[in-house]
Parts: C-alpha cells; structure tokens; sequence
C-alpha cells in the first residue's frame, strides 16, 4: 500500500511538472526596443499652394515671382524611451508548435518647421530695402505649440503594432528554450509632417499673407492646427508587412511565471506615409522586446 502511495504521489509530481514545464496558454508582458524605424531628414519641401498677392504692393508681388512661398522641413528622427507592448500564445499545436499574437506601442519624435515669407510690416520693410524676401522659421512641435504628449517635445510620431506570429522550438535546454518563428504584421502610425498635410490643414489660408500672422509666435493657431492634426490622426490607414523572429524563454518547472526575450526583423510592404514619397519612415529593421510571461 505504501509502494503505491509513493507511486501515486511520484506520479503526480512528474504530471504537475510536465504540465507546468509545456504550458498550453500564456500572457507576456515586454518592454520594447524599437530599431526598425528610420527617417532620412528633408529641408525645403516646398508646398504647393501659391498666395494670393493681389493686394500686395508690386515690389513685393515681384520679390515672391518664383519663388517658394512656403516650404515644410522635418530633421533629427530620435526613438523614445517609450515602447511597450504584449503577447497571449498558445503553446500545443501538432506541428507548428505554438501560435501568438502580440502588440506594440512606441514614440518617435523629430523636428519638424515650417519656413514661410515674411509680409509682417518688418517683412515688408525688408522688401522695400533689400529687394528681396525674407524668410521666418516656425517650430511645429509639441514644445513651440504649448501642447503635452506623453512627455514629447519635438514633433511626435506614434506606432501600434500587431503581430500574428508561428514559432517552433529549436533547442530545449529544459528550462530555457530557443525558438524562431515568422508572421504577418501591422503598424499604424500617426502621419508625417509634410507639405500635403500642411496643405489639408491651412487650406486656403495659404493664400492670404495676412491669414499667416498665427504662425508668427511659437504656438500660434496655425501651427497649432497642423501639431494637433497629426496627434488625431495616429489610427490611420495601416501599413502591411511581416517578420522573422528569434526568441528565447526561460521558467522553471511548476512555477507559472517565467522570462522571455524577442527579436523581430520587421519587412513592411508598404510605405508609412505615401505623401512624403521616397522621404518616408524606413521600416526596415529590428525590434527586441524582453518581458515576463504568465503560462497556465
């Protein structure tokens, strides 16, 4: 009777531990380390929306013939410290192993400005003086616009990724395990600052110098404007692609808490921003995310 006490017992311990050790289910919760974006910087993206200078004197209208009347630049792309994200898995499925889906949310900022023609009465002094225009740089960020986004302060830029990822394990060292895998994925950004945004946002007030004014002080209502548009629009159109993965985790056995590292090597197939054209985000690249994991 004792033996098959004992037998019993043994036999449950060794149930509870290869139950433990190949979970069928999982949370994971990851701090990210986004590499996979990158934006080549643009001066002088000229936007496409003459003024009207009817009511400018002639020596001005002559000053600006030919001349861009208003341009968009964008420099200095630099990732945040904020990327986070998560993951539910199921770890038994014949064949491929285990199936997950995961997310993550990261910021970006750069600096992006405006540089316009000058028709304040200073400007136009300029122009009877010099013969020439004078141009004034206006910050679009959320610093110069007096707005708060999460602890930015150049011109934001915002990712949500969505993962559908296969993997298989390829070494077991019984309490840690390397696995590699590949899936489908999507990112949806907030919009770059370009010239056709500028263009959707001040409409027709491109063309009336004296409609301009607001962009004369860091925060005013134009560049007010174009900031806040492109914080509304971070849940725009997705971009498509996919990626190849490597990740390793580690949890001993009966304890339902455990460690895990990823790496992804993102390959969209789309662009981010089609109206910033061969300028846009580069999306090439890797990701890392390392967390801890819940199995049940």
């Amino acid at each position: 009777m004792k033996r098959v006490s004992t037998l019993a017992v043994a036999a449950l311990i060794t149930l509870s531990v290869v139950s433990s050790s190949y979970a069928i289910a999982g949370l994971g919760f990851h701090w990210g380390f986004d590499y996979s974006l990158s934006m080549e910087g643009v001066e002088g993206e000229k936007v496409g929306i003459p003024p009207d200078m009817s009511d400018l004197p002639e020596d001005v209208q002559g000053a600006l013939t030919g001349k861009d009347f208003i341009t968009v630049s964008r420099t200095n792309w630099r990732r945040s410290a904020i990327n986070f994200g998560g993951k539910a898995y199921i770890d038994f499925i014949p064949v491929i192993e285990a199936i997950e889906v995961s997310c993550n949310f990261g910021l970006w900022q750069y600096d992006g400005s405006l540089s316009y023609a000058d028709f304040s009465a200073a400007g136009l002094q300029y122009i009877a003086n010099n013969g020439k225009l004078r141009y004034t740089n206006v910050p679009l960020t959320t610093e110069s616009a007096g707005l708060s986004y999460i602890g930015l302060d150049g011109t934001p830029y915002a990712k949500l990724q969505l993962d559908a990822t296969v993997r298989k394990t390829i070494v077991d060292f019984w309490i840690v395990k390397l696995s590699g895998g590949a899936g489908v994925s999507s990112h949806f950004a907030t919009p770059l600052l370009t010239a056709r945004l500028v263009e959707d946002v001040v409409g027709p007030k491109l063309r009336d110098p004296a409609a301009l004014e607001g962009l004369l002080k860091p925060g005013g209502s134009v560049s007010k404007d174009i900031v806040q548009k492109i914080i509304a629009e971070a849940m725009g159109k997705p971009v498509v692609g996919m990626h190849i993965l490597l990740g390793v985790k580690a949890k001993l056995p009966v304890v339902p808490i455990g460690l895990y590292a990823d790496g992804k090597y993102m390959i969209p197939f789309t662009k981010y921003d089609s109206d910033a054209g061969d300028k846009s985000i580069n999306g090439f690249g890797l990701l890392l995310n390392a967390g801890l994991s819940l199995s049940i």
